[in-house]
């Protein structure tokens, strides 16, 4: 639930940015300069929260060993004994 709400609140508060850098100017350039703060602001919160989950993430999963092929499973279709 919290996922979907930070996914609306966000776009909306750059769309808000963006809003008051226009300001009820109508000309090109004033849009331009309105709408290019929001992506730009945007980029400047992504950067942190790459680099941290770089940082903390871990690379693969401990006792996993490489190269092993997992298991093939045949598909089976509920209530049946196939």
């Amino acid at each position: 639930m919290y996922r979907n709400l930070g996914g609306r609140v966000g776009p909306a508060a750059l769309a808000t940015l963006a809003a008051h850098r226009t300001g009820t100017a109508t000309d090109p350039a004033a849009l331009d300069g309105g709408y290019a703060l929001g992506p730009a602001v945007g980029a400047v919160r992504f950067a942190p929260a790459a680099v941290g989950a770089v940082a903390v993430l871990p690379r693969r999963r401990p006792g996993t060993p490489e190269g092993r092929p997992l298991a093939a499973v045949e598909p089976q279709l509920e209530g049946t004994s196939s």
